[in-house]
C-alpha cells in the first residue's frame, strides 16, 4: 500500500514516520495531553497522530500543499504549541523546510476555496496512499465523537435521574401551591362581590340626604363643573 507513496520521497516519509511527538522523558507526553484536551481515547488519539503525519507528508509533496480535516487540524494546533519540538526539530530536521499554518480569512469565497482544496487533498490521499481517508478522522466529526471515552456518558446518568426525580416532585409541589393560591384568590374575589352587593343595597335603602347637592362633587364645589362627575377626581383641580 505504501510502495507508491514511498517512491515519491521515501527518505522524507521514513523521517516523518520515525518522529515521535511524545518526548521520551515526559511524564505527561503529547499524546496523553491531546487525548485529555479533546476527550479522545488513546487509541483514537494514536490514529489521529498517524493521519496527521500523512497530512504533513502531503503538505510537503503536493505542489499546493494540503488541507487538514478538523481532527487532523487539532493535532497540528497542539504540535504548534510545542514550539521547540515543532520549529527546532520537526521542521528543520525531519521535514527540512518550514511548514506554516494558514487559517482561513473568512467569507464565502474563502470557504469555497478551502472546500475545493480539501476535496483535492482527499483525492491526493487516495492516489498516494492507495486507500480512502479514514472517515472518523477526515470526513465526519460525529463519528470521531463516538470514539471518545464512553465513560463520560455514564457519568451524567445519575445526574439526569436526579433531575427527573426532582422534576416529578417539583411538579407535584407546584400543582399543590397553585391550587392553594387560586383558591385563595377565588375567596377574595367572591368576598369582594358579596361586599359590593351589600353596599349597593345600603346606599339604595339609606338616607337620601347623603347624595344631595351639598356633596363635594356637586356643581357648587370649589372645583366647579369642570372636574367631571367622579368624586375622586376633584382633588386634582386645585380647589
Amino acid at each position: 500500500m505504501e510502495t507508491r507513496m514511498l517512491l515519491k520521497d521515501e527518505s522524507l516519509w521514513n523521517r516523518i514516520q520515525g518522529f515521535s511527538l511524545d518526548a521520551s522523558d515526559a511524564d505527561f507526553p503529547f499524546s496523553k495531553k491531546l487525548a485529555k484536551e479533546e476527550n479522545w481515547s488513546l487509541e483514537f488519539t494514536r490514529k489521529a497522530i498517524e493521519e496527521y503525519k500523512k497530512f504533513v507528508y502531503l503538505c510537503c509533496i503536493l505542489p499546493k500543499g494540503a488541507s487538514p480535516s478538523e481532527i487532523v487540524d487539532k493535532v497540528w494546533h497542539l504540535h504548534l504549541i510545542y514550539t521547540q519540538s515543532y520549529w527546532e526539530d520537526f521542521c528543520p530536521n525531519i521535514l527540512k523546510r518550514p511548514l506554516h499554518h494558514h487559517p482561513s480569512k473568512g467569507g464565502f469565497n474563502e470557504k469555497l476555496k478551502h472546500q475545493n482544496w480539501f476535496t483535492d487533498t482527499l483525492k491526493s490521499y487516495r492516489d498516494i496512499f492507495q486507500s480512502e481517508a479514514p472517515e472518523d478522522i477526515w470526513l465526519n466529526r460525529n463519528n470521531a465523537e463516538k470514539t471518545k471515552n464512553k465513560s463520560q456518558i455514564w457519568k451524567f446518568i445519575p445526574f439526569l435521574m436526579l433531575i427527573l426525580l426532582l422534576t416529578s416532585c417539583l411538579g407535584e409541589v407546584i400543582t399543590t401551591i397553585s391550587s392553594i393560591f387560586f383558591s385563595f384568590v377565588g375567596i377574595i374575589i367572591f368576598g369582594g362581590i358579596i361586599s359590593s352587593i351589600k353596599k349597593g343595597k345600603n346606599n339604595n335603602g339609606g338616607n337620601t340626604d347623603s347624595s344631595s347637592g351639598g356633596s363635594s362633587c356637586s356643581g357648587g364645589s370649589s372645583c366647579g363643573g369642570g372636574c367631571g362627575g367622579g368624586c375622586g377626581g376633584c382633588g386634582g383641580c386645585g380647589g
